[in-house]
Formats: C-alpha cells, structure tokens, sequence
C-alpha cells in the first residue's frame, strides 16, 4: 500500500493560507485567516456531509463508503459559528452520510445514510434515504426519519426534493424490474459496463417514501439528480458505449419522459459531476455550475465550470445563430483547476452548490494541493503544500511517471484530498474558508438552508401524464411509440452526410448520394443541410441514390457477475446487446417504430448491404406508452426540424398517391398511419418501393432488397435459396460467434471452403481450434491486430499511457473502435468486411496495407447475402464473442466470496495493481487507435466493485494459473514494456502469486 501521512489540523491550517494566497485571496497584500474576518457576506445556515478522509470516491462508484460519516449543520456560513452533528446517535463513528438537500423553504434536508443494524431500530445496514425536518424544532431540535427502507443488497442514495410536495428524486440499484437475458430465463442484478457495481438508475417517490417508481434506465450509474426551474430533473449519466466513457448532463421529466441530453456529449471534460442551475434572476441566467473531472483517481475532485446551457449543447456549438458567445464553458477560479488525471497544482473542487441569493456566489469544497515528499530515499515522506515546490519539483510531477518510477520517487502525487467548505466570488476571484474539517474527515455536499424559489412542474408534468395515457392507448403493453422526422436531420459531426459515405455509395452514377442545400431556418448554424425534397423525389437521381435504408435497433443486455465475463463478452469495448429488429427508413429519411419501454435502446442508420453508417454509443430510452419524436439522429438542439411542415406537406409529382395522408405527416407517420403492423420491427431485412409511380414523369423505382435469413428473393420477387443461411440462424437477435460465425468459416463450400486455406498453417487460421484463452483461435485472429515493430531495434513499440506501457498494435481484421470521436459502423470500417464484399469502404489506409486483398482467390464471391449481414451483425454489434453471456458460460462460484476477496486479494491488488494502472482513464484520454480492452481491468479501491470485476478475470477456479488474473501479472514483460528484461509484476514464485491462486484454487 502506498505510504500515506493525514494531514493535521495545524498542516491543514498552513495549506489555507497558502491557497487564499494563491486563489484569489493573494490580490490582498496581507491575506487575514482570522476566523472573524473570514465570515461570509449574506450569513445563512449550511449543512454538508462529514466524511472519513480515507474514503475513495468516483463518479464510476456510485455508493462510496467509510465509517465515520454524518450530516453536519453550521449554524451561520461562517468559519467561527457553531456546528452541530444531527447523526451522531444514528451512526455512532460506524455510519456514513452523503448528498444533502434543502428544500424550498429551507426547514428540512433529505440526505443519504447508511448505519449499522445494532446502532439504531431504523438502521439497516444499506444506504437509505432520510429527512431532518426543521420546522417546529429549528436548526438544533429537527426530527429525523427514515424514508426507504433498503435492508439486503440495495442502497439508495442521491436525493432530492420534488416541488409541490410531489415527493423526491433518488438514485438507486434497487432495480426492481430485473433484467431479463434473451433466454428469458435469467434474471440477475445488472452491473455497470465495468462489471462493477450493481447500476444505479433514477426512481421517485411519494412523500412518505412510499409510491417507488423507475423512471431511467442506462447500462452505468445515473447520479445526482437536482430539479430545474422548468419542472425537469437534470443529473449525471455515466454515458457509456463502446469508446464513449464518460459523465454528461441529462435531463428527464418526473414521469420518465422525454430523457434528453442537456450539455457536454462533445464538449472538453471527462466527467461533469454534481451539476446545479445558477440563479435565474442574476447575472448568470441559464447557467449551470458543476465540476468537471477524470472518470477516476481525483476523489471526486476537479475543476469549478460555468456552463451557458441556454446558449450552448456544446462547447463549440451555440444554440442559434444569434449567439455571439465564443465558448460555452468557462473557468471562473483565477488560478486554473485541472479537469483530467494528474497534479492539479492549485488544488481541485467538488459539489458546487450555486446561492439563489443575486449575489452569484457558490458553496463547494475545495482541497489544496498536497503532496508525498522526502529529502532522500531514507527519510520519511512529509505531507506538503505543492506552493512549497519549485517549478523543477513541479514539471517532474506533471510529466507521465510510470508506477514503478512513481513508488521510488521522493516527490509523490498520492496524498488524498482535504475537503473543507469555502465560498466562491467569482466577481471577486475570492476562495473563502467557511468550515474546515478536524483531522482524518473532510467535508463534503455544502447546501445552504435557505428559502429558493419553487420551481412550478405544472406544465410539464401534467401535458407528460396527458402523453402517457394518450400513447398507452393505443400502443401495446410495455411498449413506446419512437417516430423520427429524418436521419439525415444531424448535428455538426456529420453522423449521416458525407464523413460516413464511401466510394461504394457512389457507384452506379451516384455521384452525390445525399444533396445538400443551405439552411432556409434564420436559426440554424449549419452552413449545409440535406435536401429533403430532392431525397423523396423519385424524378431526382438522390431518390433512388440515397444511402440510408433500414434502422437497426438494439438492446443492451447488461453485464452479470461471475466467472470469465470479459473472456466471454470479448476482444471489445462493447457489453452485450441483442437486435430487437429493422424497420425501413423512407425516402425523406423518417421512420416510426414500436420499441419497448424502460429498455436501454440503440439505433443505427443500415446500407442497403445490412452495414451500419455509424455506431450509435449512446443509450436511449422510451417510457410505456411514451410517443417519442425526435428532429433526427444526433440532431441540434437548434431551430426548426428539417423536416418541417413545408417540406413535409410538398408532394413531388412523381409519388404515388397510395396513402391517405394528413398535414404535417412525415412519409413514415403516413405509412404507419395506414398500414399498422409497420409500427412492429422485424428481423427480415427487406424493402419494396411503395412511393415511386412510374407511370408519372421521372418515376424511377428503387430497387428492390431481400437480406433474409432465410427465404430470399429476387428483386423480381422469385425465390432465392442461394443467397439463405446454411448456418445455424440466431434466435431472438442473438449473435453468438462460436454458435453463428465460426460456422460460416467451416461452411463446405466445395472447391473453396475457407477452412481449406485459412487453417493451422496459414497466417489467418480460422479453423475451430481453441487458442490459450480457451476462446476460438479464428476468433483472436480476426480481432487482435499483429504488434508494431520497431525497423530500427526489431522490437514491438510501445507508448506510455497514464503511467502504463501499452502495446501498439497493427489494425485488426475486424475493428471494433468506436467513441464519441469516432464513431463509423464498424462493419464499414473493417478490412474484412472489404475483402469480402469486394467494395471499398471506411477502412483506413493502413489497415489494407497489412490486410491486402488476396490475389489466388477472389473473395467477395465467397458468402452469400444473408452471410454478409450475419457477419456485418456481428460486426456493428462489437464483435462480441457471446452476447448471451448464459451461453457463454458466465456463472457464480459460491466460494468466492466477497469477504474471502477482501481478506486474501484485495490488499495485494491495492498495492500491486492499482497503484497507477488499472484505474479508469475515460475517452477523453485516450491516444488515438487505442483500446480500453488494453486496460479492461478497472480498480477504484471500493471492495465490491473490486470483487466483481476481479470475477470477470477469471475464467477456470481448477487452474488458477491460466486464468487472466494470474496469467497476464506474471508474465514478463506486463505491462508491454519496451525490454523483455523488466520484472513482472506479480511472479509466479512470489508469495502474492502464491495467495491469489490459493484463493482462486479455493473454488474448485
């Protein structure tokens, strides 16, 4: 374990005078840190949550925590007024307590506590949701209760008050509605896409705790929900899918409806945590204050950002094109806070907590920056103010130090923070200490207990509840109502326009695919959008060019605890889905499906080949009976759709007039309207044009598409054997590897089967062998790419990436790389997919260096079309190994416990493991053509999570040598170092090595 000295009160006292100093305070000449002349203008009473300084907190960990928690209240903001514990009785020194809120009026606080069974009759052992309420007894003489009751396996955290006495908001991972496999017989606790902890989503509740309802849904944590002005809950959704990684702010209506993100899906910053609405009748109306950090490795800590929300989606992208700002997120601390991994040397904040006051300011808490130092190798390290280094010291803690180095280093970056309570002037650039934390806590959630205005949720929550009953009327049970105006309605990032196309877009004269115009809106920012009328105008060329043809949906499966989960899942960043179906997107881009509600959902834009255009890495959601309608895909939060009511109520001559239609119909609601069984996806790929009349002037037909799995035809409606599966068929969208795509590998084909050539001998072996990790060997050959090799020393390159040596890796066959930044259907980019369907595609130059198209065969004449899309599936879908993980053999041990985990190998992965290197990192970091498989082995120094996701490192308990979690530490090099010569990391020999597998070996 890393050596760690407390701050004492006396240190903690020198660090503040520094920090003033150095923070704004400094522009004084002679700063004063008398506790009465640092009180705060505008006195009111604050509360904040005491916590044990130990404790390690995350975004990605949702229920961080230490005994020695409780709720505090000061009885003015001033660091000379009186503090009182309002817990002291309940937790005893053992309990925790986090995230208070005040309500409307000031007079009660609902907060989060988590004490032991003996201490109290309404413990239980689990977080719970409590309120003080103040309003007979005053400050000192609330009374306390509980609100939830969470007792075995569930917590409940992150509370809020709804206005109008609705009740509150929470965050929970009670997950009531379990999720059920594709099988439909399993039913487990989903854990988040770490396969860490059980997810936390958002739930409401009555009054008196009662009436519990799920109201999000995500595949990661959904956390601290607050409640805006205009009635919506806004919080912080760990968005992750695939490359994606990372926290954004959401916002949802109480009733679950309309979950939007509100800012940052593309903006600077990892993780904005904790963000709030500033006051709308000061000067930063609009504004939201958060902090902004890393995924891991700060303690919650970051930077202080001021976000113009009523300006800004995006950092770089305003609202309208009357918007003269430069930049939608600003700094406002004087001395810069760091928002990423690494020193921050004027320290970093957490829970920002605006006043409604007009004067601006903030309540947060804020650490100063301290550090681990020693004169020599033989001395003891000292707690120190990083103002105390010198820019030498400085520089050398900001470069890229491996753990190694790190361990031996006399200066160390490791000291964890000392939160106090301070306010913010960001008028005056002032950082004033409010209440500082007796030695071994920190304090942490400031709220001030002071009258607010009430937002009035009126509107909102009575039109969503008209919604909802309407929709549920006339939809299926469990099912919502998704009607998309256009696909080609997209933001600045090109999801659907000519980033995405390719040379096989524009074959057959297709020279422009999708035509472009001005915008006709005032508002919009887009200096093209697409031409709508051209695209639904069978007399134009873009009628039967346009790419888009069908909508893929998916799924989440979440991830479940157990043996060999990430063997299983794969050589990908991606968990488990499962394809619900396709639905045709018409000529003007719209569709209108069915999907169902209060399910983690994703929709691709599909070829008319069965390839998706982009990866969608962000999850959706529609509530039962929810009619969800949207501008497009990925579109602006900006002026009109594209597809208005001008252009939705053009009929071009050239149509036929098939279907009754109404004003202000998009092609897609006038055929739905008409023929209802199109709301239903369905896994036939197959399309048949409807709309042309070529009877009239320029009316050409697109052609028509059969991508079955089975019973294809001609476009001239004849039956089609050759191009049908002879494989297995996946069953309820499940696409397996072993079970579906090995097959197509083994397939006799006669003369040229591909086993015939691809086998043992050959560079490409896709025979049915198993490699080491008892995978298919075909399966490591197609998704893990040959080493880079260094011409000058023969010897595989390496980079360093946050103090860990990684392997560079040649592109693989099939490329499963996909991120908020870059985010192309993987089938389209994948040198496989181009060698076998012989058209050119999304791949990277490099790649069809390494993978050049063979020469002795030609291989696009090799599968057929339902093998293509089966493969393309495969592809889109990650590249996934088992996307039914029950199949893939996923399962519990019971004699791996988690206490066991605890007492045996938790300390020694503390110390040997997460010192530096498997810790989350986040998108934002990551060097380009990187994989977070690299490093899929995420520790964050919270025993449960801990113990879950050491399970998924283990895949055989009767040989404890060959599972990931002894076999890659003990090799040498590990991690990928640039000389065979450095030691492992845990030797098989050593004593470490030797607990590991007895533990392991204990479940057999």
């Amino acid at each position: 374990m890393r050596n760690l000295i407390r701050v004492t009160t006396l240190a903690l006292a020198s660090v503040l005078s520094l920090l003033l100093a150095a923070c704004g305070a400094g522009e004084r000449s002679e700063p004063s840190h008398d506790p009465d002349t640092l009180t705060v203008q505008g006195d009111v009473p604050i509360a904040y949550a005491k916590r044990a300084s130990g404790i390690n907190m995350n975004p990605t960990t949702g229920v961080s925590f230490a005994p020695g928690g409780d709720l505090m209240i000061r009885e003015k903001s001033s660091a000379s007024a009186a503090e009182f514990n309002v817990t002291q009785a309940y937790t005893q020194g053992k309990g925790d307590v986090s995230d208070p809120e005040a309500s409307y009026d000031g007079k009660k606080i609902v907060f989060a506590m988590n004490c032991p069974v003996a201490n109290h009759a309404d413990c239980t052992g689990r977080w719970n949701i409590w309120e003080y309420d103040m309003s007979a007894g005053g400050l000192r003489g609330g009374s306390l209760k509980r609100l939830t009751s969470s007792t075995t396996g569930d917590d409940d955290v992150d509370p809020a008050y709804l206005p109008a006495g609705a009740g509150f908001v929470f965050a929970s991972n009670r997950q009531r509605a379990t999720v059920d496999l594709p099988s439909g017989t399993d039913t487990y606790a989903a854990l988040d896409e770490y396969e860490r902890e059980k997810v936390l989503n958002l739930y409401t509740m009555d009054a008196k705790g009662g009436a519990i309802t799920q109201i999000s849904v995500n595949q990661s944590h959904d956390r601290n929900p607050v409640v805006l002005m205009d009635g919506d809950i806004m919080f912080s959704r760990w968005d992750h899918v695939g490359g994606r990684n990372h926290f954004k702010i959401f916002t949802v209506r109480p009733d679950g409806t309309n979950m939007f993100i509100r800012y940052g899906a593309h903006s600077e910053g990892n993780s904005f945590l904790h963000p709030r609405e500033m006051d709308t009748t000061g000067a930063f109306k609009g504004y939201l204050a958060s902090d902004l950090m890393p995924l891991s490795g700060t303690h919650e800590g970051g930077a202080l950002v001021f976000v113009d929300a009523a300006n800004f989606s995006e950092q770089d992208t305003p609202a309208t094109s009357k918007v003269k700002a430069m930049s939608g997120q600003s700094y406002p601390t004087e001395k810069p806070l760091e928002f990423e991994r690494g020193l921050s040397r004027w320290g970093r904040i957490t829970t920002p907590y605006p006043l409604w006051d007009g004067s601006n300011r903030v309540l947060l808490s804020f650490a100063p920056c301290q550090v681990n130092k020693r004169a020599s190798s033989s001395e003891a390290y000292i707690v120190t103010p990083c103002a105390n280094l010198s820019e030498a010291e400085l520089k050398a803690l900001g470069d890229d130090m491996s753990p190694a180095a790190e361990a031996t280093a006399n200066i160390r970056d490791n000291v964890p923070p000392v939160y106090a309570v301070y306010m913010f002037d960001p008028a005056k650039k002032t950082l004033l200490i409010v209440a500082a934390p007796p030695e071994g806590f920190i304090y942490t959630d400031p709220i001030a207990l002071q009258p607010r205005p009430e937002p009035n949720p009126s509107a909102t929550t009575a039109s969503a509840r008209r919604a909802l009953a309407a929709g549920s009327s006339n939809l299926p049970p469990g099912m919502g109502l998704l009607s998309v105006r256009s696909v080609y309605d997209t933001d600045g990032l090109g999801r659907m326009g000519d980033p995405v196309l390719a040379e096989a877009d524009r074959a057959n004269g297709c020279t422009t695919p999708i035509p472009t115009i001005a915008p006709t809106d005032p508002d919009d920012t887009r200096k093209q959008v697409a031409d709508l009328l051209s695209l639904k105008d069978p007399a134009k060329p873009a009628y039967y060019c346009s790419p888009a043809r069908f909508v893929r949906v998916v799924r989440a499966v979440p991830p479940k605890g157990g043996m060999g989960t990430r063997e299983a899942i794969g050589e990908t960043d991606f968990e488990p889905q499962q394809i619900l179906g396709y639905a045709p997107i018409e000529p003007d881009g719209s569709f209108q499906i069915q999907v169902p509600g209060d399910v983690p959902l994703a929709v691709a834009v599909i070829d008319e080949a069965g390839r998706a255009f982009q990866t969608h890495t962000n999850w959706i959601q529609v509530r039962p009976g929810e009619t969800r309608t949207c501008d497009g895909c990925h579109s602006p939060r900006r002026g009109a759709a594209l597809n208005s009511s001008t252009i939705k109520d053009t009929v071009p001559a050239a149509l036929m007039s098939t279907f009754p239609r109404s004003s202000g119909e998009t092609m897609a609601q006038t055929r739905t309207n008409n023929v209802a069984g199109l709301l239903s996806l369905s896994m036939d790929v197959a399309y048949s044009d409807v709309w042309a009349d070529p009877a009239k002037t320029g009316g050409r037909k697109r052609a028509s598409l059969s991508l079955k799995y089975t019973g294809n035809t001609t476009p001239d409606g004849k039956p089609d054997p050759a191009n049908d599966l002879a494989t297995p068929v996946p069953t309820k969208g499940i696409v397996n590897y072993p079970d579906h795509i090995q097959p197509l590998w083994s397939r006799d084909r006669g003369a040229n089967t591909c086993t015939g050539c691809h086998n043992i001998s050959a560079k490409l072996d896709l025979s049915g062998t198993r490699a080491g990790t008892g995978r298919l060997i075909s399966y490591e050959k197609l998704m893990v790419g040959d080493p880079k090799i260094d011409p000058q020393t023969g010897l595989p390159i390496v980079r360093v990436e946050d103090g860990e040596a990684r392997l560079e890796r040649l592109p693989a066959l099939v490329d499963t790389g996909a991120s908020e930044g870059d985010a192309l259907g993987l089938a389209r980019k994948s040198r496989l997919m181009e060698i076998l369907s012989g058209q050119t595609l999304m791949v990277g130059s490099e790649a069809r260096k390494v993978h050049p198209t063979p020469t002795t065969l030609d291989h696009s004449k090799l599968l057929n079309k339902a093998e293509l899309r089966l493969l393309a599936e495969f592809m889109d879908l990650g590249g996934k190994y088992y996307n039914d993980l029950s199949a893939g053999g996923v399962k519990q041990v019971a004699k791996l416990t988690q206490r066991s985990f605890e007492a045996t190998v938790y300390p020694i992965l503390q110390s040997t493991c997460a010192a530096g290197c498997h810790q989350a990192i986040g998108s934002k970091n990551a060097a380009a053509g990187s994989n977070f498989r690299q490093n899929r082995f995420v520790l964050t120094g919270a025993p449960e999570g801990d113990f879950n996701v050491t399970l998924s490192m283990i895949s055989n308990v009767c040989a404890p040598p060959s599972n990931y979690l002894l076999s890659r530490p003990s090799t040498v090099p590990h991690p990928a170092a640039a000389s065979a010569s450095a030691p492992a990391v845990l030797p098989a020999d050593s004593a470490n090595y030797k607990a590991i597998a007895a533990w392991i070996a204990g479940g057999c």
